[in-house]
């Protein structure tokens, strides 16, 4: 009994941990304020606008994957090793990669604008929208990387909060008030991310890291040496957890999508929650594997260990929580219970999968990270297209073995990563 709590006194007064109670915190204040804009949307626009609003979304969500080629991520992997001058070229290699991809995908709109249209299902002016969104969402998304990376929560939270607070105000004025329907839920969120990129734009100038300084060719070639891989990485989550519900939505009525959707809500609990713990541990991660000695890595893989622990111990409460929950408000749902297990269990081998990946971005494996996660996305893609006619019960198990697949991998490649590349006298 003492020893648990010491160890929870340990754990307590960790400062990885505390950061990652924050931005758990903020991350759950986020995602709520977001679910109540999608519920006000639903209060106030017939479905058939809903349906544009979630064409516009997801236009969004592709384009992300494309529009700086993962560059952002040489910022993270060099900030605790390379000098203040270094990040600053990197800074501006996304911003330059961010705006020619910009260029090249209007290009691409007004070139080919009806087969645009009938791609998108939306007008061009929306199509205009939702890559500028994209665009704008690159230098706010800069800011609240330094600030993670500084461990500077306060002003991270700040930011993040003000953001969907103002999402949320104009969206109210705009299709509440104004009427106008499921564009002015566009309108609120392109004013949004015009405010922040401006405010991030001068906080990034006054705090130094954004100058006029022409990035060398080596950095253009690091950083999309880094960041190409990383799409189908990046891709390859769409796979895992988009693509099966247009696979159960062919083989079986919509009442089991939404089953299947409304299990997967408390699976994104625990997706949360890792992602949250995530934003404050990978710093931790990167500053430890900067010096790499012996005492460091010992301690990197003791609070591993601590992680994956607090992870299981999470997904086991949210599993016995919902299972008590659903019978009790959500009756009409609790034939979805049978998901849980496998859903959660999936969540979890993601968040394990969080704990280890940032090593290998730190050595800069992206390509090897491709070849893992996307192989093991297209065995997901595979087994669900085969298997899930015979019961939904099945992709939400393919959902369990494909992320748990994926973590082995990483896993594996990251302890090698260690043992080569530690100096010798490492644990």
């Amino acid at each position: 009994m003492i020893n648990i709590r010491h160890l929870i006194s340990r754990i307590v007064r960790n400062k990885s941990f505390r950061n990652g109670i924050f931005f758990s915190l903020f991350s759950f204040l986020n995602s709520g304020i977001s679910f109540l804009i999608m519920m006000l949307m639903a209060r106030y626009v017939q479905p058939e606008s809903y349906g544009q609003l979630s064409l516009f979304t997801t236009m969004i969500s592709l384009l992300s994957i494309f529009i700086c080629l993962n560059t952002n991520g040489m910022i993270g992997v060099n900030f605790f090793t390379a000098s203040k001058d270094v990040i600053q070229r990197f800074l501006n290699v996304t911003l330059i990669t961010s705006l020619l991809v910009y260029l090249f995908f209007l290009t691409g709109m007004f070139l080919m604008k009806s087969q645009f249209e009938d791609w998108m299902g939306l007008d061009t002016a929306f199509q205009f929208c939702a890559i500028s969104v994209c665009l704008l969402q690159v230098v706010s998304s800069s800011l609240l990387d330094i600030w993670r990376l500084e461990e500077k929560v306060g002003r991270y939270g700040v930011f993040s909060m003000l953001m969907v607070i103002s999402n949320l105000v104009l969206t109210v004025l705009f299709v509440a008030l104004m009427k106008l329907d499921w564009q002015g839920r566009v309108y609120a969120q392109v004013l949004t991310c015009v405010l922040f990129s401006i405010i991030a734009f001068i906080v990034l100038v006054k705090k130094g890291y954004l100058k006029r300084v022409f990035p060398l060719k080596k950095d253009f070639i690091e950083g999309y040496k880094f960041g190409l891989p990383l799409i189908p990485h990046s891709t390859s989550f769409w796979l895992r957890q988009g693509l099966d519900r247009y696979i159960i939505n062919a083989f079986f009525v919509q009442s089991a999508v939404g089953f299947f959707s409304f299990a997967y809500n408390f699976a994104n609990i625990i997706q949360i929650i890792g992602s949250a713990f995530n934003a404050s541990y990978s710093v931790n991660i990167y500053k430890t594997l900067a010096t790499a000695d012996a005492d460091s890595m010992r301690i990197l893989r003791r609070n591993c260990r601590y992680l994956l622990s607090v992870y299981l111990l999470l997904t086991l409460a949210v599993c016995l929580f919902a299972s008590m929950l659903i019978p009790l408000v959500f009756p009409k749902y609790s034939d979805c219970i049978i998901y849980l297990f496998p859903l959660c269990g999936g969540a979890m081998f993601q968040c394990f999968y969080l704990v280890y990946v940032n090593i290998l971005f730190f050595y800069k494996k992206t390509k090897k990270l491709m070849y893992i996660t996307f192989t093991c996305s297209l065995l997901h893609c595979f087994l669900s297209f085969l298997l899930t006619k015979y019961g939904v019960i099945y992709t939400a198990y393919i959902s369990l073995f494909s992320n748990m697949l994926i973590f082995m991998g990483v896993y594996g490649y990251s302890r090698r990563m260690l043992n080569v590349c530690v100096k010798p006298n490492g644990d």
